[in-house]
């Protein structure tokens, strides 16, 4: 659906944008992540993604293929509204249990 970088080539590039974005993402916002803001910091890191997937295209450094960035909105709200708060739970669960 997406072409990162050149096709031959595999680099720093593919490192950082499959490595530390989205982790850096989803820790900065477990850290600040409670019920009273919860759907606050949805809107504002989804912002924050929908905004980066758009620099990379940008920047010509990701080519959209068959896709486009409004499919992306639904998926970042999914993941930083269920999956990411979930998987902090599974954390903690399993920390308890050490």
């Amino acid at each position: 659906l997406v072409d990162f970088g050149h096709p031959k080539i595999s680099g720093i590039g593919e490192l950082v944008t499959y490595s530390f974005v989205p982790s850096s993402l989803a820790v900065i916002y477990l850290n600040y992540l409670n019920s009273a803001i919860k759907w606050k910091l949805v809107i504002i890191f989804t912002l924050i993604s929908t905004i980066i997937e758009w620099l990379v295209v940008q920047v010509g450094y990701m080519k959209l293929t068959h896709w486009n960035h409004l499919y992306s909105i639904p998926i970042f709200i999914l993941v930083y509204r269920y999956i990411l708060p979930l998987h902090s739970k599974i954390i903690k669960c399993n920390k308890e249990h050490l």
